[in-house]
């Protein structure tokens, strides 16, 4: 039982929230990441109901998705560090400000704030 599964005390809070798990190449770049949690308002910010999203890649998700919040995200599953990111998002066609933080090594938890 991984600690995300700890995040159900999440499920109803009013802002999208996920914890991704980032996968990394041979040479140790992010390369994609795993949803391994999602609340239920993550549905209504991405457009996609949580059970599509769970434990699948998201460039299995979002096919055309951008890589430009890698960087940052495997930053922070790394290295600790906390960024606050904001851009557009052609996903799902929207500005957006993104707090992020480590919740353990090796993943990035998310709270996503559209605009």
């Amino acid at each position: 039982m991984g600690f995300y599964e700890k995040c159900s005390i999440m499920d109803e809070m009013p802002l999208a929230y996920c914890v991704i798990e980032l996968v990394f190449d041979e040479d140790g770049h992010g390369v994609d990441f795993i949803f391994r949690y999602c609340n239920k308002e993550m549905a209504v910010v991405e457009g996609v109901p949580v059970e599509e999203m769970l434990n699948r890649s998201f460039y299995e998700v979002f096919r055309n998705g951008d890589r430009k919040w890698l960087v940052s995200y495997a930053d922070v599953a790394l290295n600790g560090t906390k960024h606050t990111l904001k851009d557009f998002s052609p996903e799902i066609g929207k500005g957006l400000t993104i707090y992020c933080y480590q919740p353990e090594p090796g993943f990035c938890a998310c709270v996503l704030l559209p605009e």
